[in-house]
């Protein structure tokens, strides 16, 4: 099957030794790297040198920045979950994969599991879904026998530990089976006396786009490993659970059907490196794609940004009413170098000034002010200026990392849509020189009505 294929296996950690053992088994050439680590190589370039695919397998914390270079050294990568840190990350590897033609994938072994694929495969006889569950529990400092768990990954914040990243696996399990997440309310505590500076609680509420209520449970607490999901359907119920190694269904009639599902993981690994093998013979990869991969992480995203505030958050980019205690987020966006360049004032704002804008704005009936959320991280801001007429001036800043991810349209988008009774037409005014913003404004709907001193006049209506 990978006879003939050169596989680069990047991080040399216990699933990097695992990937890269099976890779040999399915007769492919593994050259390895990983900087902390034996490995066959010391240079990773080197390791992609000649690679007909890589499989990252590093800590979370390097997913994306090794991620990236795949793609810019033009070699198919299988990323191990997850794709990055955060939604961004995984939207800047999407984004890049698409734009060189690199096939990008996540490992979600889960997928190849027959508990998960048994419950899918039920999913025809339940009727409509009503409810689901997901749940993984199990004891960190048991994980890997002879290691010190305070020194692995998952016990680190900066490495991109924390069992919410960690068991990303059942929120990519549940979004397979029953589609993609609306809103997020969770709790994400660290609870226990563990030496780790990371929740080891996850627990999280979703809405699916569908309207189907979920749970998703997670720890690093249970000495008893437990793993498995339910769907509650219209017509019947499907249960798997991964100590009872099997799916079962309970139907309207009150009988219970069940499929073997053998809790033993090490087939799914097996299946997902086949499965990966056989996908880059033919130009391909093989696993989660890089949109399921940055939606998993949205949701991550949100609940986080959920724990922190206390209220359910939406997936994708939102708008809510600035506050007072937004002041210095707003100026840090207004004053970023890349931002000033391309306002009309070219001048960055100092605090007193802004604090005293601030103010007036926020009391002023003809002005509106909202920040921009994206899965509940603030990601800049928009604002507008009501002038005679009904015509309202459209001012938008985002912050530096969330540029360049298509977001500014979309907020724009929006902001048609919050402007509805504030104005009857929005107005632009964007430099020559500033085409990312003069796009952005395009794409929302905004056409061209003049040019004069360096400066695009654009306008939209808002009905």
């Amino acid at each position: 099957m990978g006879h003939g294929l050169r596989v680069a296996v990047l991080g040399q950690g216990s699933i990097g030794r695992r990937h890269a053992g099976l890779l040999r088994e399915l007769g492919a050439e593994v050259v390895s790297f990983d900087p902390l680590a034996e490995a066959d190589t010391a240079d990773e370039a080197a390791a992609l040198r000649g690679a007909d695919a890589a499989v990252i397998a590093s800590p979370t914390s390097e997913h994306e920045a090794q991620a990236l270079r795949c793609v810019a050294a033009g070699v198919p990568a299988l990323v191990e979950k997850s794709l990055a840190r955060d939604a961004w990350g995984a939207e800047r590897v999407g984004r890049a994969a698409a734009a060189a033609g690199v096939p990008i994938a996540v490992a979600m072994n889960l997928r190849h599991h027959p508990g998960v694929q048994g419950v899918r495969a039920t999913l025809p006889q339940l009727g409509r879904p009503l409810r689901a569950a997901a749940w993984c529990g199990s004891w960190l400092p048991g994980w890997r026998p002879g290691a010190d768990y305070r020194q692995g990954y998952s016990a680190r914040r900066a490495l991109g530990g924390g069992v919410l990243l960690d068991a990303i696996h059942e929120i990519d399990e549940l979004t397979w089976l029953l589609g993609p997440v609306r809103s997020v309310s969770a709790l994400l505590p660290q609870v226990s006396d563990l030496e780790i500076d990371v929740e080891d609680v996850a627990l999280l509420q979703l809405e699916l786009a569908s309207g189907v209520p979920a749970t998703i449970t997670l720890d690093y607490l249970d000495r008893g490993y437990h793993r498995g999901c339910r769907v509650v359907g219209a017509e019947a119920t499907a249960a798997w659970e991964w100590t009872a190694e099997e799916v079962v269904v309970h139907g309207g009639d009150g009988l219970r059907r069940s499929v073997p599902a053998p809790a033993d993981a090490a087939p799914t690994y097996r299946d997902e490196l086949a499965a990966l093998l056989e996908a880059v013979a033919g130009g391909a990869v093989a696993g989660a794609t890089p949109k399921e991969g940055h939606h998993a992480l949205q949701v991550v995203d949100a609940a986080r940004a959920s724990a922190t505030t206390g209220r359910r958050v939406p997936i994708g980019p939102a708008l809510r009413r600035a506050t007072a205690g937004d002041a210095d987020r707003l100026r840090a966006w207004r004053n970023d170098p890349a931002a000033v360049a391309g306002s009309l004032t070219t001048a960055e704002v100092g605090e007193d000034e802004h604090r005293a804008w601030l103010d007036r704005v926020l009391c002023d009936p003809a002005r509106a002010l909202w920040v921009v959320e994206d899965s509940g991280r603030p990601a800049g801001s928009v604002r507008l200026d009501r002038e005679a007429g009904g015509a309202a001036e459209v001012s938008i800043a985002l912050d530096p990392a969330a540029r360049g991810l298509g977001l500014a349209a979309r907020v724009l988008e929006l902001l048609t849509v919050a402007a509805d009774g504030f104005a009857t037409e929005l107005v632009a005014q964007v430099r020559e020189a500033n085409a990312t913003s003069l796009r952005a404004f395009t794409r929302a709907g905004y056409a061209e009505r003049g040019r004069a001193g360096g400066v695009v006049t654009l306008r939209r209506p808002v009905a």
